[in-house]
């Protein structure tokens, strides 16, 4: 642990940390957490950290700091998630839709590719004349 994790009061709060030297093998880099976790996972070739961010069974969101835009669009490319921030992590708003690859999610809430998922919609027929 290279910093924070104390717990905080009662309940399942932990201030923000940074784990180091993780591998993916680990538990903390293969689940979900919803939380101010880090985890540091070293790598040496740009296709080595894409494997490392595909090698697992979730995929809602990844984040990569660059300023070479042809490498941004290479490496988003190949990222298997539904959201890829650039030089930022969870912007967004309602016009852009949000959701997961695998099993973060099948389909996409906000914007106006969801409104079908929260619609329902009826069919009526009048005849108006004999």
């Amino acid at each position: 642990m290279r910093c924070g994790g104390d717990v905080e009061g009662k309940g399942a709060f932990v201030e923000p940390i940074i784990l180091d030297n993780v591998n993916n093998q680990m538990r903390v880099a293969q689940e979900e957490i919803f939380g101010p976790v880090l985890c540091v996972i070293p790598f040496k070739t740009e296709q080595e950290a894409i494997a490392i961010a595909n090698d697992s069974q979730y995929g809602l969101g990844a984040a990569l700091w660059s300023d070479n835009i042809n490498r941004v669009h290479r490496v988003a490319k190949q990222l298997e998630a539904g959201s890829v921030w650039v030089n930022n992590y969870n912007e967004g708003d309602m016009t852009v839709p949000f959701g997961g690859f695998k099993m973060s999610g099948n389909g996409r809430d906000k914007s106006i590719h969801a409104i079908e998922k929260f619609t329902e919609t009826k069919t009526t027929w009048i005849r108006l004349h004999r």
